[in-house]
């Protein structure tokens, strides 16, 4: 008897301690009753200009939805996975928890949790994720007090909208949307259980990289499911027999350039809050056109790398990773391999292939760390060194021609490789594509386009470098005596400067300055010596489309507050710019570039377009912009550094496919008309049709046969023949 006086008196001195800590601790808690008003983050979702969701921007991800929304069988495989006695206990399960350290002493090591959903909530909301048995009792007090102040409904609500499932998705609205392309209440049976096993490990059951180890947690769960009652046998050996089926498009969601230049906007105008209220973002573009302009810039730049023998790595970091793991190293001067920057050092990247570091120049590549890179071997002073290479890139963006409304936005040909959006902050050199201005101002001096030039070279003074300049033409072609209209279409570079010296720099300035682009009073303007953006540029073209209407180009057409306000609703901005029957003596022009000139491969779209090839020095960028009287798209492919495509690479054999190839699609959502005859202009047989300006038809005669020698010119048809052989991959 006595043994247990000795035994029972620090028993009781630490029950007595033990209740005076938790007594302590419970002052301490956060109140239960801030859970009243309480209303999570929710992603705020951005709609195309149909009233379609394309994505969204949030600090987390998350659609919250009542629990009546939410089908009985998705709640029942929360509760089978997580805490089948949840409508059972207080809060606290001591059955759970009895079990839970019966099999973790017989492991000898943690095996099973005992954590309620009430629990998991109340840590979620209120406590920090440490292992501690402080954080452990501060759990288990706060769970009763939601317990005794909300109903097991409403504590299933909050759960299932709060608890995080893997892929920035918060709550099962998210979920659904993200691995199974529906809403929360269009989920099948299995698909229920699937986002039921997420919470306990959503990185490692991960349905887009583990679907084996997500279908035998699934399958657990529908386990579980039976035993509880929840489903029949019957039910049970149907679903297990279900492969795991998850949108894969669905990974990189939200992951895109446009989304990107929303977020930007939104969070530098309304801060960002906004990012976690609810909000709807009603833009202009088309999510059609995105995805197939998203496809057709990479199409196009894998085109150009391959028949190139330009190094480049798939867009998926997946198989990028993959790809690194698996490659053969062989550590010799040319070869190309793919590593990944360990570390920034200074102006050095520290890039590990395998198990090899190298030192490499950074010069003006802008890759992070943690990026896969492909380097090129190299021997010098008997050392074995590295070249990071850069990416071969490109942009498209497209506008409504008679609103200026963004319809599509790929600022590179993969989001994941760089998130730098090239169609808005790149500034490139236009080349041959700058040409349509000086001809408008031209035209707007009282030339027509039959006027004639003299095309022979002539040396100028460029006061950007102090010397004497001498333009050339498209692999040194020459030519004599051409009309604008020719000189245009076949993009004669000694013709547009010529054209440059006769006219002054006066007028060409200031039809830039109207159309958003700056240009400097040397001759080498003519031939795109300037900077600008592919929108800058793409918006210029829309001015021409819209014969001299330029429109202010604008994405955002209202923003919804999540009680229904209209915080902002934007209109098109049009102003008229350019004289319309001038500029559409332009559009004739530009219509001559597709029919005869540079980029005679568009006329395989059989719709009305007009456009203009450029290309820079040693094929450094290439571009076409082109327009029908409904939609005005841009293309930009070159790299990011100064750095040659290849000999040959044209803006007609670069650029124009990946325009054909959009247009293909986007041209025939419109009528196939012809762009409007405005007063003041009148078509003459000269001796085809061609559009004069009132009073100046007179200009027209036959004109003698000229050369035919074009800038980058390429058989319409060869866009689509098979590309060369693929050069080695790593």
């Amino acid at each position: 008897m006595s043994f247990f006086k000795y035994l029972l008196y620090p028993l009781a001195a630490f029950v007595v301690l033990l209740s005076i800590w938790v007594a302590f601790l419970a002052t301490d808690l956060p109140s239960v009753e801030t859970l009243k008003n309480w209303k999570p983050p929710e992603a705020t979702t951005i709609y195309d200009y149909k009233g379609r969701p394309i994505g969204d921007v949030a600090i987390q991800r998350r659609y919250y939805v009542p629990l009546s929304y939410i089908p009985k069988y998705v709640q029942e495989a929360f509760i089978a996975a997580e805490d089948r006695n949840f409508y059972r206990h207080f809060g606290v399960d001591p059955i759970a928890i009895a079990r839970a350290l019966v099999a973790n002493l017989l492991h000898r090591e943690v095996r099973q949790g005992a954590s309620t959903i009430t629990q998991q909530l109340a840590r979620n909301l209120f406590l920090t994720p440490e292992r501690t048995l402080t954080r452990k009792i501060k759990e288990a007090l706060l769970a009763i007090k939601i317990e005794r102040t909300f109903s097991k409904d409403k504590i299933l609500e909050m759960y299932l909208n709060y608890i995080y499932l893997g892929q920035g998705a918060y709550g099962v609205e998210a979920a659904s949307r993200i691995y199974f392309g529906k809403s929360v209440k269009d989920l099948t049976l299995d698909e229920a259980a699937l986002l039921a096993g997420l919470p306990k490990a959503p990185s490692k059951y991960n349905p887009f990289r583990n679907p084996q180890l997500v279908k035998e947690r699934r399958d657990y769960v529908l386990k579980r499911m039976l035993e509880d009652g929840y489903i029949t046998q019957e039910e049970y050996a149907r679903y297990v027999e279900k492969p795991v089926k998850v949108k894969l498009e669905n990974r990189y969601y939200g992951m895109d350039y446009f989304i990107d230049y929303v977020k930007s906007y939104l969070v530098e105008k309304y801060g960002e809050a906004i990012l976690a209220g609810g909000y709807k973002v009603y833009t202009t573009l088309d999510r059609d056109l995105q995805n197939h302009a998203r496809t057709v810039l990479e199409r196009g730049v894998l085109r150009v790398a391959k028949a190139n023998g330009i190094p480049f790595l798939p867009s998926d970091p997946y198989e990028v990773e993959k790809k690194y793991q698996d490659q053969k190293v062989e550590l010799k001067p040319g070869k190309v391999l793919i590593g990944r920057i360990d570390d920034i050092d200074g102006d050095e990247y520290v890039v590990r292939v395998k198990d090899t570091v190298f030192r490499a120049k950074r010069g003006s590549l802008t890759f992070e760390r943690g990026d896969f890179v492909l380097v090129k071997l190299h021997k010098r002073k008997g050392e074995l060194g590295a070249e990071v290479l850069p990416d071969l890139e490109g942009a498209l963006v497209a506008l409504d021609a008679k609103t200026g409304a963004i319809r599509a936005m790929v600022g590179g040909y993969s989001y994941l490789r760089s998130s730098y959006n090239r169609a808005v902050y790149a500034e490139r050199q236009p080349g041959s594509a700058i040409k349509p201005i000086i001809y408008l101002a031209a035209l707007m001096k009282g030339y027509t386009q039959v006027s004639t030039i003299d095309a022979s070279p002539r040396s100028f003074y460029d006061p950007s470098t102090g010397k004497k300049w001498t333009p050339s033409n498209y692999e040194g072609a020459e030519y004599g005596t051409v009309t604008l209209r020719t000189a245009l279409a076949k993009s004669i570079n000694t013709a547009t400067v010529n054209l440059l010296a006769d006219i002054g720099f006066d007028l060409p300035i200031e039809i830039g300055h109207r159309l958003g682009i700056e240009l400097k009073p040397y001759y080498s303007m003519a031939l795109g010596s300037i900077e600008v953006t592919p929108l800058q540029l793409t918006s210029a073209f829309q001015a021409f489309a819209s014969l001299g209407m330029w429109c202010r180009p604008y994405f955002i057409e209202k923003i919804v507050g999540p009680n229904g306000e209209l915080l902002e609703k934007n209109q098109p901005s049009c102003q008229q710019v350019l004289p319309a029957p001038e500029t559409r003596v332009l559009v004739d022009m530009l219509r001559a570039v597709v029919t005869e000139g540079t980029a005679v491969a568009a006329s395989s779209l059989g719709r009305i377009v007009a456009g203009k090839t450029g290309t820079t020095n040693d094929y450094m960028d290439a571009w076409f912009v082109g327009f029908s009287p409904y939609i005005v798209a841009g293309v930009w492919v070159g790299f990011d550094v100064k750095r040659s495509m290849g000999k040959g690479m044209a803006g007609a054999r670069v650029a124009l496919p990946i325009w054909i190839d959009f247009m293909s699609v986007a041209a025939y959502k419109y009528p196939n008309e012809d762009f409007p005859l405005p007063p003041g202009t009148k078509v003459v047989n000269c001796p085809t049709p061609m559009v004069f300006v009132e009073g100046t038809e007179g200009a027209c005669q036959n004109q003698p046969q000229e050369n035919d020698e074009l800038e980058g010119i390429v058989d319409p048809n060869l866009w689509k023949k098979e590309a060369p052989p693929q050069a080695p991959q790593p």
